[in-house]
């Protein structure tokens, strides 16, 4: 194995080679266009963990532009089966005792092989069937070491990721955690038990019970759950199923996840989602998202500014939740917002599209400095693969019919203060009182004017620009006085020279002072253009 300082090296010099640097971004900002491929070749480059940290990267639509996920979408790795030997080695390690004797049978071809660990069936001594998923060697300390040294290097150059991604160094640390957290089998086993937990009540969603006196950090063993994927349309019809009453029932599990729980499977692809006997499987609890009720009761402003199409709302509670990297315009986030709800919410409550909206509200944070915290943008993800699954099943479903059928019946979101007669009574009557307290204050309004005391406090949009178009044309009109000047003078010397060499002094100040006022007059010209 390579030294870190070694390892440091080589990450510093392949991401130079591809142009991720301080002195050969400033030779190479014409080239812009190549930058996001250059950076997938540069973490194809370098391993396996990196290939792992852009897969992770491109899942964060808050922190890089569209062109760069688009990219890092296309990491693939190639995650050879490990041998079954190897297996056992791996298991006895960890538990302190031979797979065979924990196992009335195992079989040795794995059910599926992935970058982090393998799956294999099983049967236990006492007839039941499981699945036995054990972490590939060392994936850990390699993993975890590369983005130690790379959270170094990026500590050491900060130019090195210079205007792509806004804290770099933070962004690793919470990476970090993540992996962390998916590599720990006890972490995993314990999410399913409060998976379980929380939907005992629930008939239609189900999940593996997991053997805790059988796991370990690096061994996890759980039932075996037999059903067809939600991605086979054709077998699921059959068996008889209702593709449009699936779609509707995943849509809801997952609001009961979000809205009831503040805990939600976080990797809902379709491998993941299995159906049985007319019930919602989930398995693969390596990926849970968690909500709190502080975050939850913000999640539910977003929604109501949104039905309420109350811009003010919806900015303040974006500026609640985000970090808040630089001086916000506020004009121009306004204008933005302003622009997506005429985008989306022109035609009504069916025009409101979820996913869509996210997006382009993580993609306004990035423009204006501000960065959503990690729950919102794995809550967007999540959100993103629950309506590609569910509009694979029914493309003509109507999210926001099912929104509104359980913000109504549920506790969550007091979605009713938006249609209950009362409030939209009590509405009408601060309406109408405003309006006969209307024509007093008009009257006061011209009674400061009249009297002299009204004040006028104007705000100026992108005032800093004018102020520097100002001073940049008064320098322009100053330096043309004094060009004409020195020409006006050159011109006396040539006309009044009594000798050779003063005549060509005078000359020489002449041919100057004309160069340096074309040059002038250039620059102005290029100016107006741009």
């Amino acid at each position: 194995m390579q030294t870190d300082s070694k390892r440091f090296r080589e990450i510093v010099s392949i991401l130079g080679a591809y142009g991720f640097g301080e002195i050969r971004y400033r030779f190479k900002k014409n080239e812009e266009s190549d930058r996001p491929k250059a950076l997938r070749q540069a973490f194809e480059e370098l391993g396996p963990s990196f290939i792992k940290i852009g897969q992770i990267l491109s899942t964060r639509s808050d922190l890089l532009p569209i062109e760069y996920l688009i990219e890092l979408e296309k990491l693939q790795e190639d995650t050879l089966p490990i041998p079954f030997d190897i297996i056992q080695q791996e298991y006895f390690e960890s538990v302190g005792s031979a797979i065979e004797s924990d196992f009335a049978s195992i079989n040795e071809q794995p059910l599926a092989s992935a970058s982090i660990a393998q799956v294999h069936r099983a049967q236990l001594h006492t007839g039941e069937q499981v699945v036995v998923k054990v972490q590939r060697p060392e994936i850990e300390d390699q993993l975890i070491r590369d983005l130690n040294i790379f959270i170094r290097v990026v500590e050491a150059i900060p130019s090195i990721f210079m205007d792509i991604i806004i804290n770099p160094v933070e962004i690793l640390k919470d990476i970090k955690v993540q992996i962390l957290e998916e590599m720990d089998f006890l972490n995993e086993a314990h999410n399913m038990l409060l998976f379980a937990e929380n939907h005992k009540q629930r008939t239609t969603i189900i999940n593996p019970i997991p053997y805790l006196n059988l796991s370990t950090r690096k061994i996890l063993v759980q039932e075996y759950v037999e059903g067809v994927s939600i991605g086979r349309h054709f077998a699921l019809k059959e068996e008889g199923y209702d593709l449009n009453d699936l779609a509707s029932k995943f849509v809801l599990s997952y609001l009961y996840q979000v809205f009831d729980d503040g805990f939600y499977h976080a990797d809902p692809h379709a491998g993941n989602i299995l159906i049985r006997d007319g019930k919602i499987v989930f398995i693969d609890f390596g990926a849970m998202g968690r909500i709190s009720p502080g975050q939850k009761q913000l999640l539910i402003q977003i929604l109501t500014s949104l039905v309420e199409k109350d811009i003010d709302g919806l900015v303040n509670v974006l500026l609640q939740i985000c970090k808040i990297n630089k001086t916000v315009d506020k004009v121009v986030l306004y204008r933005d917002i302003e622009s997506l709800f005429n985008r989306y919410l022109t035609t009504g409550m069916e025009a409101l599209e979820i996913d869509d909206i996210f997006q382009d509200l993580l993609k306004f944070g990035h423009k204006h400095g501000l960065t959503f915290p990690s729950e919102y943008i794995l809550l967007e993800k999540t959100i993103a693969m629950v309506q590609g699954v569910a509009q694979s099943l029914d493309p003509h479903l109507d999210f926001m019919a099912i929104f509104q059928s359980f913000f109504l019946s549920s506790s969550s979101l007091a979605w009713e203060k938006i249609l209950d007669p009362n409030a939209l009574a009590r509405e009408v009557f601060r309406t109408l009182n405003s309006t006969r307290r209307m024509p007093n204050k008009i009257e006061s309004l011209m009674d400061n004017i009249n009297n002299g005391r009204l004040n006028v406090r104007l705000t100026f949009e992108n005032i800093d620009e004018r102020i520097r178009d100002i001073n940049s044309m008064i320098n322009r009109i100053i330096f043309g006085v004094i060009l004409s000047a020195l020409i006006l003078a050159s011109t006396l010397i040539i006309t009044s020279a009594q000798t050779y060499y003063a005549e060509l002094l005078g000359i020489f100040f002449f041919i100057i002072t004309g160069m340096i006022g074309l040059i002038l007059l250039i620059s102005m010209l290029r100016a107006r253009r741009k």
